[in-house]
Protein backbone atom coordinates (compact mmCIF):
# COMPACT_ATOMS: atom_id res chain seq x y z
CA UNK A 1 0.00 0.00 0.00
CA UNK A 2 1.27 3.07 -1.31
CA UNK A 3 1.92 6.24 1.43
CA UNK A 4 -0.92 7.92 -0.23
CA UNK A 5 -3.27 5.28 -0.08
CA UNK A 6 -2.89 4.85 3.65
CA UNK A 7 -3.11 9.04 3.75
CA UNK A 8 -6.20 7.97 1.99
CA UNK A 9 -7.58 5.68 4.56
CA UNK A 10 -6.42 7.96 7.45
CA UNK A 11 -8.62 10.66 6.22
CA UNK A 12 -11.91 8.65 5.45
CA UNK A 13 -11.42 7.25 9.26
CA UNK A 14 -11.00 11.06 10.70
CA UNK A 15 -13.30 12.12 8.32
CA UNK A 16 -16.47 9.73 9.31
CA UNK A 17 -14.97 10.30 13.32
CA UNK A 18 -15.55 13.48 12.67
CA UNK A 19 -19.25 13.80 13.11
CA UNK A 20 -18.55 12.81 16.44
CA UNK A 21 -16.12 15.91 17.34
CA UNK A 22 -16.95 17.33 20.63
CA UNK A 23 -18.19 14.47 22.25
CA UNK A 24 -17.04 11.36 24.47
CA UNK A 25 -15.97 8.62 21.70
CA UNK A 26 -18.09 7.57 18.71
CA UNK A 27 -21.57 7.90 19.26
CA UNK A 28 -23.25 6.28 15.88
CA UNK A 29 -25.81 4.79 17.41
CA UNK A 30 -28.51 3.35 14.43
CA UNK A 31 -30.99 5.96 12.99
CA UNK A 32 -28.80 8.55 14.82
CA UNK A 33 -28.19 11.75 12.76
CA UNK A 34 -24.53 11.14 13.58
CA UNK A 35 -25.29 7.30 11.79
CA UNK A 36 -27.31 9.32 9.02
CA UNK A 37 -24.29 11.71 7.73
CA UNK A 38 -21.82 8.74 8.31
CA UNK A 39 -23.82 6.22 5.92
CA UNK A 40 -24.66 9.32 3.44
CA UNK A 41 -20.80 9.63 2.84
CA UNK A 42 -20.02 6.26 2.44
CA UNK A 43 -22.64 6.02 -0.37
CA UNK A 44 -21.13 9.38 -1.94
CA UNK A 45 -17.86 8.07 -2.09
CA UNK A 46 -18.91 5.02 -3.33
CA UNK A 47 -21.07 7.03 -6.08
CA UNK A 48 -18.33 9.29 -6.82
CA UNK A 49 -16.00 5.87 -7.37
CA UNK A 50 -18.58 4.77 -9.99
CA UNK A 51 -19.95 2.35 -8.36
CA UNK A 52 -23.19 0.94 -7.95
CA UNK A 53 -24.85 1.72 -5.12
CA UNK A 54 -28.13 0.12 -3.57
CA UNK A 55 -29.48 0.87 0.22
CA UNK A 56 -31.88 -1.29 1.59
CA UNK A 57 -35.42 -0.81 4.23
CA UNK A 58 -32.95 -1.02 6.83
CA UNK A 59 -30.54 1.68 5.56
CA UNK A 60 -27.64 -0.76 5.01
CA UNK A 61 -25.62 0.32 2.01
CA UNK A 62 -24.37 -1.85 -1.05
CA UNK A 63 -21.54 -0.58 -3.04
CA UNK A 64 -21.01 -2.76 -6.03
CA UNK A 65 -18.08 -3.46 -9.17
CA UNK A 66 -20.07 -5.35 -11.28
CA UNK A 67 -18.71 -8.25 -12.51
CA UNK A 68 -17.30 -8.96 -16.36
CA UNK A 69 -17.99 -12.75 -16.51
CA UNK A 70 -20.05 -13.39 -13.51
CA UNK A 71 -21.59 -10.77 -12.55
CA UNK A 72 -24.21 -12.54 -10.33
CA UNK A 73 -22.13 -14.51 -8.09
CA UNK A 74 -20.83 -12.12 -5.72
CA UNK A 75 -17.94 -11.89 -3.80
CA UNK A 76 -18.36 -9.46 -0.58
CA UNK A 77 -16.45 -7.57 2.66
CA UNK A 78 -17.67 -5.00 4.79
CA UNK A 79 -18.91 -4.47 8.74
CA UNK A 80 -21.07 -2.09 10.53
CA UNK A 81 -20.94 1.87 10.71
CA UNK A 82 -22.73 1.98 14.22
CA UNK A 83 -21.27 2.15 17.08
CA UNK A 84 -21.49 1.88 20.88
CA UNK A 85 -22.12 4.37 23.03
CA UNK A 86 -19.18 6.17 23.55
CA UNK A 87 -17.67 3.96 21.41
CA UNK A 88 -13.67 3.55 19.66
CA UNK A 89 -12.77 4.95 16.10
CA UNK A 90 -12.15 1.52 14.04
CA UNK A 91 -15.26 -1.06 15.79
CA UNK A 92 -17.00 -1.77 12.69
CA UNK A 93 -15.90 1.59 10.58
CA UNK A 94 -12.56 -0.37 9.64
CA UNK A 95 -13.91 -3.01 8.19
CA UNK A 96 -16.23 -0.70 5.99
CA UNK A 97 -13.69 1.60 4.95
CA UNK A 98 -11.05 -0.86 5.01
CA UNK A 99 -12.75 -2.72 2.23
CA UNK A 100 -14.09 0.60 0.47
CA UNK A 101 -10.08 1.28 0.52
CA UNK A 102 -9.24 -2.71 -0.91
CA UNK A 103 -11.93 -2.22 -3.36
CA UNK A 104 -10.66 0.94 -4.87
CA UNK A 105 -6.91 -0.75 -5.14
CA UNK A 106 -8.14 -3.57 -6.45
CA UNK A 107 -10.33 -0.97 -9.99
CA UNK A 108 -7.14 1.04 -9.84
CA UNK A 109 -4.44 -2.11 -10.63
CA UNK A 110 -6.57 -4.76 -11.78
CA UNK A 111 -9.61 -3.25 -13.58
CA UNK A 112 -12.99 -4.85 -13.46
CA UNK A 113 -13.26 -8.22 -11.64
CA UNK A 114 -14.35 -11.02 -13.31
CA UNK A 115 -17.18 -11.72 -10.46
CA UNK A 116 -18.67 -8.75 -8.32
CA UNK A 117 -17.06 -7.09 -6.06
CA UNK A 118 -19.73 -5.63 -2.99
CA UNK A 119 -18.61 -3.45 0.10
CA UNK A 120 -21.46 -3.52 2.35
CA UNK A 121 -21.59 -1.17 5.21
CA UNK A 122 -24.01 -2.65 7.91
CA UNK A 123 -26.79 -0.13 9.41
CA UNK A 124 -26.50 -1.73 12.89
CA UNK A 125 -25.13 -4.69 14.79
CA UNK A 126 -24.19 -3.45 17.92
CA UNK A 127 -27.82 -3.73 19.99
CA UNK A 128 -27.13 0.16 21.89
CA UNK A 129 -29.93 1.84 20.98
CA UNK A 130 -32.70 -0.92 20.59
CA UNK A 131 -32.82 -4.40 22.29
CA UNK A 132 -31.81 -6.24 19.65
CA UNK A 133 -28.08 -7.07 17.63
CA UNK A 134 -27.24 -7.14 14.11
CA UNK A 135 -30.45 -6.00 12.72
CA UNK A 136 -28.67 -4.79 9.79
CA UNK A 137 -27.02 -8.31 8.46
CA UNK A 138 -30.27 -10.44 9.72
CA UNK A 139 -32.74 -7.98 7.54
CA UNK A 140 -30.03 -8.70 4.69
CA UNK A 141 -30.07 -13.12 5.61
CA UNK A 142 -33.86 -12.70 5.85
CA UNK A 143 -34.40 -12.64 9.58
CA UNK A 144 -37.40 -11.36 11.45
CA UNK A 145 -36.97 -8.31 13.13
CA UNK A 146 -39.38 -6.85 16.03
CA UNK A 147 -40.28 -3.42 14.06
CA UNK A 148 -41.98 -2.45 17.49
CA UNK A 149 -39.26 -2.56 20.42
CA UNK A 150 -38.58 0.66 21.23
CA UNK A 151 -35.88 2.66 22.42
CA UNK A 152 -34.85 4.46 26.12
CA UNK A 153 -36.72 7.27 24.96
CA UNK A 154 -39.79 5.32 23.95
CA UNK A 155 -39.09 5.81 20.01
CA UNK A 156 -39.89 2.49 18.11
CA UNK A 157 -37.51 0.90 15.88
CA UNK A 158 -40.08 1.56 12.62
CA UNK A 159 -40.47 5.52 13.68
CA UNK A 160 -36.47 5.81 13.78
CA UNK A 161 -35.85 3.32 10.63
CA UNK A 162 -38.14 5.29 8.14
CA UNK A 163 -36.97 8.99 9.14
CA UNK A 164 -33.44 7.69 8.98
CA UNK A 165 -33.68 5.63 5.65
CA UNK A 166 -35.74 8.56 3.92
CA UNK A 167 -32.46 10.10 4.07
CA UNK A 168 -30.23 7.77 2.37
CA UNK A 169 -32.65 8.55 -0.94
CA UNK A 170 -29.52 10.19 -2.72
CA UNK A 171 -29.51 10.48 -6.86
CA UNK A 172 -28.00 7.75 -8.32
CA UNK A 173 -29.12 5.05 -5.16
CA UNK A 174 -31.10 2.03 -5.77
CA UNK A 175 -33.34 0.60 -3.46
CA UNK A 176 -34.19 -2.94 -3.20
CA UNK A 177 -32.54 -6.00 -0.97
CA UNK A 178 -29.52 -7.33 -3.08
CA UNK A 179 -28.58 -10.81 -3.86
CA UNK A 180 -26.68 -12.67 -0.65
CA UNK A 181 -23.31 -13.02 -2.11
CA UNK A 182 -21.24 -16.57 -2.54
CA UNK A 183 -18.35 -15.51 0.05
CA UNK A 184 -18.27 -12.51 2.66
CA UNK A 185 -15.00 -11.37 4.14
CA UNK A 186 -15.33 -9.06 7.41
CA UNK A 187 -12.36 -6.93 8.39
CA UNK A 188 -11.62 -6.15 12.07
CA UNK A 189 -9.76 -5.04 14.80
CA UNK A 190 -9.34 -7.51 17.14
CA UNK A 191 -11.00 -5.52 20.27
CA UNK A 192 -8.88 -7.73 22.52
CA UNK A 193 -5.50 -8.16 23.73
CA UNK A 194 -4.15 -11.45 22.27
CA UNK A 195 -2.73 -10.33 19.43
CA UNK A 196 -0.80 -7.29 20.79
CA UNK A 197 0.36 -9.23 23.58
CA UNK A 198 1.88 -12.03 21.76
CA UNK A 199 3.29 -9.66 19.23
CA UNK A 200 1.10 -11.02 16.15
CA UNK A 201 -0.02 -9.35 13.16
CA UNK A 202 -3.03 -10.77 12.07
CA UNK A 203 -5.69 -12.63 13.30
CA UNK A 204 -7.34 -15.68 11.56
CA UNK A 205 -10.63 -15.88 12.63
CA UNK A 206 -11.67 -19.88 13.02
CA UNK A 207 -15.15 -19.23 14.96
CA UNK A 208 -17.07 -16.37 16.84
CA UNK A 209 -18.24 -16.95 20.91
CA UNK A 210 -22.34 -17.50 20.97
CA UNK A 211 -23.58 -14.19 22.82
CA UNK A 212 -26.71 -13.60 25.31
CA UNK A 213 -27.93 -10.66 26.73
CA UNK A 214 -30.52 -10.61 29.83
CA UNK A 215 -32.18 -7.80 32.13
CA UNK A 216 -32.35 -8.48 35.42
CA UNK A 217 -35.38 -6.60 37.58
CA UNK A 218 -35.65 -6.76 41.24
CA UNK A 219 -38.67 -4.95 42.58
CA UNK A 220 -38.39 -4.09 46.43
CA UNK A 221 -40.32 -1.26 48.64
CA UNK A 222 -39.12 2.33 48.28
CA UNK A 223 -38.83 3.62 51.71
CA UNK A 224 -37.46 6.55 54.13
CA UNK A 225 -33.75 6.29 54.62
CA UNK A 226 -33.69 7.78 58.14
CA UNK A 227 -37.00 6.01 59.29
CA UNK A 228 -37.04 2.45 58.18
CA UNK A 229 -35.70 -0.13 60.77
CA UNK A 230 -32.84 -1.97 58.55
CA UNK A 231 -34.73 -5.80 59.81
CA UNK A 232 -37.48 -4.38 57.96
CA UNK A 233 -36.51 -2.99 55.08
CA UNK A 234 -37.16 -4.10 50.73
CA UNK A 235 -34.00 -2.83 49.57
CA UNK A 236 -33.54 -3.58 45.78
CA UNK A 237 -30.48 -2.61 45.11
CA UNK A 238 -28.45 -4.53 47.89
CA UNK A 239 -30.46 -7.38 46.98
CA UNK A 240 -29.59 -6.82 43.05
CA UNK A 241 -25.60 -6.50 44.61
CA UNK A 242 -26.11 -9.63 45.64
CA UNK A 243 -27.04 -11.58 42.60
CA UNK A 244 -24.91 -10.07 40.62
CA UNK A 245 -22.15 -11.19 43.27
CA UNK A 246 -23.60 -15.07 43.28
CA UNK A 247 -24.24 -15.36 39.96
CA UNK A 248 -20.71 -14.34 39.09
CA UNK A 249 -19.65 -17.08 41.31
CA UNK A 250 -21.63 -19.31 39.29
CA UNK A 251 -20.56 -18.48 36.21
CA UNK A 252 -16.34 -18.79 37.31
CA UNK A 253 -17.85 -22.06 38.30
CA UNK A 254 -19.80 -23.45 35.20
CA UNK A 255 -16.68 -22.31 33.69
CA UNK A 256 -13.41 -20.26 33.92
CA UNK A 257 -13.91 -19.12 29.97
CA UNK A 258 -17.50 -18.36 30.59
CA UNK A 259 -17.53 -13.80 30.04
CA UNK A 260 -20.23 -12.70 33.11
CA UNK A 261 -20.53 -8.71 32.57
CA UNK A 262 -23.11 -6.55 33.82
CA UNK A 263 -23.10 -3.12 31.71
CA UNK A 264 -25.66 -1.09 32.28
CA UNK A 265 -27.40 -0.36 35.28
CA UNK A 266 -30.67 1.79 37.06
CA UNK A 267 -31.83 2.12 40.01
CA UNK A 268 -35.03 3.96 40.98
CA UNK A 269 -36.15 6.30 42.39
CA UNK A 270 -32.05 6.91 42.81
CA UNK A 271 -31.60 9.72 45.22
CA UNK A 272 -29.95 9.66 48.42
CA UNK A 273 -32.15 9.42 51.18
CA UNK A 274 -34.43 6.88 49.87
CA UNK A 275 -34.13 3.26 50.01
CA UNK A 276 -34.35 1.91 46.42
CA UNK A 277 -37.64 0.29 45.10
CA UNK A 278 -36.25 -1.24 41.62
CA UNK A 279 -33.10 -1.71 40.28
CA UNK A 280 -33.01 -2.49 36.63
CA UNK A 281 -29.48 -4.31 35.29
CA UNK A 282 -28.23 -5.85 32.08
CA UNK A 283 -26.29 -9.21 31.97
CA UNK A 284 -24.14 -10.10 28.85
CA UNK A 285 -22.67 -13.64 28.98
CA UNK A 286 -20.74 -15.69 26.02
CA UNK A 287 -18.61 -18.69 25.25
CA UNK A 288 -17.70 -20.43 22.55
CA UNK A 289 -19.98 -23.75 23.62
CA UNK A 290 -23.96 -23.64 23.73
CA UNK A 291 -24.07 -26.49 26.19
CA UNK A 292 -22.25 -23.88 28.48
CA UNK A 293 -24.12 -20.71 27.84
CA UNK A 294 -27.87 -23.24 28.49
CA UNK A 295 -26.50 -24.46 31.84
CA UNK A 296 -25.67 -20.78 32.56
CA UNK A 297 -28.87 -19.95 31.70
CA UNK A 298 -30.75 -22.62 33.68
CA UNK A 299 -28.73 -21.39 36.55
CA UNK A 300 -29.35 -17.48 35.94
CA UNK A 301 -32.77 -18.43 36.26
CA UNK A 302 -32.83 -20.42 39.04
CA UNK A 303 -30.57 -17.84 41.27
CA UNK A 304 -32.50 -14.80 40.09
CA UNK A 305 -36.47 -16.30 40.50
CA UNK A 306 -35.87 -18.25 43.83
CA UNK A 307 -37.56 -16.59 46.57
CA UNK A 308 -35.03 -14.77 48.83
CA UNK A 309 -37.20 -11.91 50.67
CA UNK A 310 -40.93 -11.57 51.43
CA UNK A 311 -41.18 -7.85 50.25
CA UNK A 312 -38.66 -8.96 47.34
CA UNK A 313 -39.12 -10.28 43.50
CA UNK A 314 -36.90 -10.31 41.15
CA UNK A 315 -37.22 -11.61 37.36
CA UNK A 316 -34.78 -12.16 34.27
CA UNK A 317 -35.80 -11.32 30.83
CA UNK A 318 -33.33 -12.63 27.75
CA UNK A 319 -33.89 -9.88 24.87
CA UNK A 320 -30.87 -10.86 22.52
CA UNK A 321 -29.27 -14.60 21.61
CA UNK A 322 -26.64 -15.18 18.94
CA UNK A 323 -25.01 -18.84 18.67
CA UNK A 324 -21.36 -19.84 18.51
CA UNK A 325 -20.55 -19.82 15.15
CA UNK A 326 -17.84 -21.63 13.36
CA UNK A 327 -16.34 -20.08 10.08
CA UNK A 328 -15.57 -21.27 6.47
CA UNK A 329 -12.47 -23.64 6.90
CA UNK A 330 -11.73 -22.89 3.24
CA UNK A 331 -11.42 -19.56 2.96
CA UNK A 332 -9.44 -19.29 6.72
CA UNK A 333 -7.18 -21.96 4.98
CA UNK A 334 -6.84 -19.10 2.11
CA UNK A 335 -5.82 -16.04 3.82
CA UNK A 336 -3.47 -18.17 6.35
CA UNK A 337 -1.39 -18.89 3.07
CA UNK A 338 -1.88 -15.77 2.08
CA UNK A 339 -0.83 -13.80 5.91
CA UNK A 340 2.17 -16.44 5.37
CA UNK A 341 3.30 -15.65 1.73
CA UNK A 342 3.61 -11.70 2.64
CA UNK A 343 5.34 -12.82 5.73
CA UNK A 344 2.62 -11.53 8.45
CA UNK A 345 3.02 -13.09 11.72
CA UNK A 346 -0.38 -14.64 12.27
CA UNK A 347 -2.64 -16.82 14.41
CA UNK A 348 -5.43 -18.51 14.00
CA UNK A 349 -8.01 -17.79 16.98
CA UNK A 350 -11.45 -17.65 18.06
CA UNK A 351 -13.61 -14.45 18.68
CA UNK A 352 -14.82 -13.40 21.93
CA UNK A 353 -16.74 -10.49 20.11
CA UNK A 354 -19.78 -10.76 18.63
CA UNK A 355 -19.79 -9.91 14.64
CA UNK A 356 -21.95 -9.66 11.61
CA UNK A 357 -20.11 -12.79 10.16
CA UNK A 358 -22.20 -15.05 12.85
CA UNK A 359 -25.07 -13.99 11.12
CA UNK A 360 -23.42 -14.00 7.05
CA UNK A 361 -21.92 -17.34 7.81
CA UNK A 362 -25.71 -18.94 8.35
CA UNK A 363 -25.93 -18.45 4.48
CA UNK A 364 -22.44 -18.20 3.00
CA UNK A 365 -18.92 -19.21 3.14
CA UNK A 366 -17.92 -16.58 5.51
CA UNK A 367 -14.61 -15.47 6.97
CA UNK A 368 -12.82 -12.37 8.98
CA UNK A 369 -9.49 -10.73 9.61
CA UNK A 370 -8.23 -8.96 12.89
CA UNK A 371 -5.48 -6.54 13.28
CA UNK A 372 -4.45 -6.00 16.91
CA UNK A 373 -5.84 -3.78 19.38
CA UNK A 374 -3.24 -1.55 21.25
CA UNK A 375 -3.29 -2.31 25.07
CA UNK A 376 -6.38 -4.76 24.07
CA UNK A 377 -9.06 -1.95 24.51
CA UNK A 378 -11.96 -1.68 22.31
CA UNK A 379 -15.37 -0.02 23.17
CA UNK A 380 -14.25 2.91 24.56
CA UNK A 381 -12.83 6.21 23.10
CA UNK A 382 -9.23 5.23 24.01
CA UNK A 383 -9.53 2.50 21.16
CA UNK A 384 -6.39 2.53 18.76
CA UNK A 385 -4.34 0.33 16.36
CA UNK A 386 -1.42 1.40 14.72
CA UNK A 387 -1.10 2.58 10.78
CA UNK A 388 1.08 -0.30 9.83
CA UNK A 389 -1.40 -2.91 11.10
CA UNK A 390 -4.34 -1.32 10.01
CA UNK A 391 -2.00 -1.47 6.38
CA UNK A 392 -1.57 -4.78 6.78
CA UNK A 393 -5.27 -6.13 7.14
CA UNK A 394 -5.92 -3.67 4.47
CA UNK A 395 -3.28 -5.37 1.93
CA UNK A 396 -4.62 -9.20 2.94
CA UNK A 397 -7.94 -8.59 2.38
CA UNK A 398 -7.01 -6.71 -0.87
CA UNK A 399 -4.97 -10.39 -1.82
CA UNK A 400 -7.77 -12.00 -0.65
CA UNK A 401 -10.61 -10.37 -2.71
CA UNK A 402 -8.04 -10.52 -5.98
CA UNK A 403 -8.10 -14.19 -5.55
CA UNK A 404 -11.68 -14.68 -5.05
CA UNK A 405 -13.41 -12.50 -7.73
CA UNK A 406 -10.35 -11.96 -10.11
Amino acid sequence: MTTTQLNQLAHRLNQINDLSKGEVGQNRLVYSPTWIAAQQQIIQWGLDLGFQVTVDDFGTAYLDIPGKTNPEQVIATGSHIDTVKQGGRFDGLYGVLGGLEALERLLDADGKPSKTLRLISFSEEEGSRFPETFTGSKHYTGQSINLAMRDPDGISFEAARQAAVSKLDLPGVNHNLPALPVTFTELHIEQGPRLIDHHLQIGLVTSIVGQRRFTVTVKGIANHAGTTPMNDRADALQMAVDLISDLRKNARQVDPQLTFTVGEFHVSPNTSNVIPGRVDFTIDTRHEKETVLDQFEQILHQVVETPRASKITSSVNRWAKSDATQLDQAMLARNQAIADHLGFRSSQLASGAGHDSQIMAQMTRTTMIFVPSINGISHAPEENTSQADLERGVTLLTESLHQQAY
